[in-house]
């Protein structure tokens, strides 16, 4: 087996923000937590997110410093919405800097104007008019991947779109062309995905 030397790769530090040198496909979906005042709710974008493992439990990376990741850990529950393509100025929205005095509440004005639906099984809010809607539990925590932790949660219950659900009598690529999906690339890119090929999976490929 040969070495890696191919005079087209390039070798980056990994101690610097090697993420940001190179893009890659990334899901963006908002996480919804309760704040402490027990009336008002958070919502925030989050694109190291992703299903983990094939059974019922959702994960995504915050940092302690964030909101989401103390209301997470204090009430034990979370949302997850998964925005349409057309929604991505209100997942912009949800990222927008908190106000108000250092000693005080600090707040996000903009989530008075973001369209919030109520879940059902935990106490939590979504973002109106996503296609899929996650309410989980938190079933436990990673603590200090550098300033980071991951966050995984058993899900509770799960809502989608009519549009957006894989049925036998409609091909997967008309799924997907009616309902475009959402992608992140990170760090300041999306994308719409609305045109798809079939993987070509080996003969006998189990996952």
């Amino acid at each position: 087996m040969e070495s890696l030397k191919d005079p087209d790769v390039l070798s980056l530090d990994p101690e610097t923000p090697f993420w940001e040198r190179v893009y890659m496909v990334s899901p963006l979906v908002v996480v919804g937590t309760r704040n402490e005042d027990g009336e008002t709710y958070n919502l925030a974008p989050k694109h190291m997110a992703a299903p983990m493992g094939w059974a019922d439990y959702f994960g995504f990376v915050c940092t302690p410093r964030h909101k989401t990741y103390r209301n997470a850990v204090r009430t034990g529950v979370y949302t997850v919405s998964y925005p349409k393509p057309s929604q991505v100025v209100l997942a912009s929205l949800a990222a927008s800097p908190r106000t108000g005095p250092p000693e005080g509440p600090r707040r996000k004005p903009t989530l008075d104007s973001l369209p919030m639906l109520e879940a059902k099984e935990v106490d939590g809010v979504f973002l109106e008019d996503a296609y899929l809607f996650l309410e989980c539990e938190l079933e436990r925590r990673v603590d200090d991947l550098g300033e980071n932790s991951l966050l995984i949660g058993r899900v509770q219950a799960v809502h989608v779109h009519k549009d957006a659900v894989r049925v036998s009598e409609k091909e997967d690529e008309a799924v997907i062309r009616d309902a475009p999906l959402l992608a992140y690339l990170p760090p300041d890119r999306y994308a719409t995905i609305d045109e798809t090929n079939a993987f070509p999976f080996p003969a006998g490929f189990e996952k």
